[in-house]
């Protein structure tokens, strides 16, 4: 099995490992020609030398790009891995919206079949003006049918498991569809204290978003958590509306509600490697989206108290108009015998 390995900073020069992917938060380039990177369209809250999030992998991938009508595609492949992204233009209208969104997943889900990469482990969303009108709805709702769509015209690679994902509102009119794939299946996991995604009611729009919690990937030598969008959500309910303070620690009771859950499937399934410990916050590799950025300092003093000190703060409008921060997660359990040999 090639291994993939997160990483938050470039290591050091490794022949054995290569840039699969990832996700660049200012305009630094790396030097690997192999590797596919976007540059995440969103303006960074505080300044720091090193902001990307990395998916290295043990074999040599190959890029691909081709054209789609308005936009493009990117993506790199080894035999067992696929990272892209799927970038279109995007105007204003009902039909439009809903269309482009159905068609971007389409293409990306296609590529995953003729690959064979059936599993998706991780998909970031970054959709124009999210939370903006469109006719007698919302651009996001609009969004949500045409994904719904794709993904029941592909059941052979849902397969009625939803990978963990987010979804952001950018500011300029590019639809951007990140996707990371894999021929090895993850655990899908839940959060007990909310409703899973898939039977949100209809106030929150005739289809819901289809996702869940958090994935967790296991390998020979590490297991990784890809942990979702996370917001002050209970049940379907958006929790203290106007409170930063109250949603942040609401935020941070999901995300460590979803470890719970990742410790319970480790103990479960008695995974054959070598690890001791607990997923725990304070490993967490975070990217926080805030939607005001009068709130970074707040977010970032709460978070630092609660023992996060690895993340990167992001302006971003969030998935629904009342929420006022979003926090993603990324985290790699090594074993013992490969731990001396890991980079990231």
């Amino acid at each position: 099995m090639e291994l993939l390995i997160t990483a938050h900073s470039l290591p050091q020069p490794n022949p054995e490992q290569h840039i699969l992917g990832g996700i660049c938060l200012t305009q630094e380039v790396v030097n690997n020609e192999k590797g596919t990177l976007l540059q995440l369209p969103l303006p960074l809250l505080e300044q720091k030398s090193s902001l990307r999030e990395l998916f290295l992998i043990d074999a040599t991938p190959e890029q691909i790009r081709f054209s789609i009508p308005n936009g493009a595609v990117i993506y790199s492949k080894t035999r067992e891995f696929v990272f892209g992204h799927i970038e279109v233009e995007q105007h204003s209208g009902i039909k439009q919206l809903e269309e482009t969104s159905q068609q971007a997943y389409r293409t990306m889900l296609q590529l995953c079949q003729d690959m064979q990469t059936f599993n998706l482990l991780r998909i970031w969303n970054y959709i124009p003006h999210i939370n903006a009108p469109e006719g007698m709805t919302e651009r996001y709702r609009l969004f949500n049918i045409g994904r719904r769509k794709a993904f029941n015209d592909y059941p052979q690679v849902i397969h009625d498991h939803y990978p963990a994902a987010c979804a952001l509102g950018s500011f300029d009119n590019i639809l951007r569809i990140v996707f990371l794939a894999s021929t090895h299946k993850p655990h899908y996991i839940e959060n007990p204290r909310q409703i899973s995604s898939c039977f949100y009611p209809e106030q929150y729009g005739s289809v819901p978003p289809l996702f869940s919690r958090a994935t967790l990937f296991s390998q020979n030598h590490c297991v990784t958590l890809f942990i979702s969008g996370t917001a002050s959500i209970v049940g379907h309910k958006s929790n203290h509306i106007g409170d930063i303070q109250a949603q942040t620690r609401e935020t941070l009771h999901n995300l460590n509600t979803v470890l719970t859950q990742a410790n319970i499937i480790m103990t479960q399934e008695q995974m054959e490697y070598s690890y001791t410990k607990p997923w725990i916050l304070n490993e967490l590799n975070c990217r926080v989206y805030i939607r005001h950025p009068e709130h970074l300092q707040i977010v970032r003093s709460i978070l630092q108290q609660a023992g996060i000190k690895q993340a990167a703060y992001v302006k971003a409008d969030i998935c629904r108009a009342e929420l006022l921060l979003e926090i993603e997660a990324t985290a790699s359990h090594f074993n013992h015998q490969f731990g001396n040999k890991k980079t990231a």
